[in-house]
């Protein structure tokens, strides 16, 4: 079927040959094998990229890795169990196997505004919204899995969630940063001001803004 099918991308090394014909077409002569499939450069840097991560894995010891995961998840879980707020959504249970990645939502908070919170006031960049699945994450959240939602309006009390993840290249030290920068925000609130732009919550540069309060 690959030769009967048309290539999927039309470009050098697809083509065996192309002529210009006398009406100001072109006529062109596909190969029959695979490469009619396989136009442009291969992707050289990507494919050594992958080989690379592949040798850095087996070489760091693929259940090491694993385990070193497991613990930064409990550390992040364990070290937010005692703030009532802080919900973790989970659709295997609590003690499925997991990568690190972590969704949660903060009672009180608009997920979208604690996300630009602890971007601006804390240097912690998480990913805040329905990831893609709009009708899970609502049905993990009890919400309505049939309705639009609105991602990012701090006074619209969106119907959404945080996204925290970390893997191998992460330090210890900013796993313990943001547990205490998660527990500070919801025990004083944000120091900064914010509003709305586009749908996002970002700090109000028109207010007074510091780290000391506005």
């Amino acid at each position: 079927w690959l030769r009967e099918a048309g290539p999927y991308l039309a470009g050098g090394g697809a083509s065996r040959t192309v002529a210009r014909r006398a009406d100001g077409g072109v006529d062109v002569e596909w190969h029959e094998t695979a490469a009619r499939h396989e136009a442009g450069s291969p992707n050289v840097i990507g494919a050594y990229a992958i080989a690379s991560a592949c040798k850095a894995l087996t070489e760091a010891g693929f259940e090491a890795l694993a385990a070193r995961e497991d613990a930064l998840v409990r550390v992040v879980r364990e070290g937010l169990a005692d703030v009532p707020e802080v919900r973790f959504l989970s659709l295997f249970g609590d003690d499925a196997p997991r990568v690190g990645v972590l969704s949660f939502v903060v009672d009180g908070w608009n997920s979208s505004h604690f996300a630009a919170a602890l971007s601006a006031e804390y240097g912690i960049g998480v990913r805040d919204g329905l990831f893609c699945a709009h009708p899970l994450v609502r049905r993990l959240l009890g919400g309505d899995t049939g309705g639009a939602g609105e991602c990012g309006a701090p006074e619209a009390g969106a119907l959404n969630a945080i996204r925290v993840s970390f893997g191998a290249g992460t330090p210890e030290e900013h796993v313990a940063r943001f547990v205490r920068a998660v527990r500070e925000l919801v025990r004083d609130g944000a120091r900064w001001k914010y509003r709305t732009v586009e749908g996002r919550c970002v700090p109000d540069t028109s207010a007074t803004n510091s780290p000391s309060g506005a």
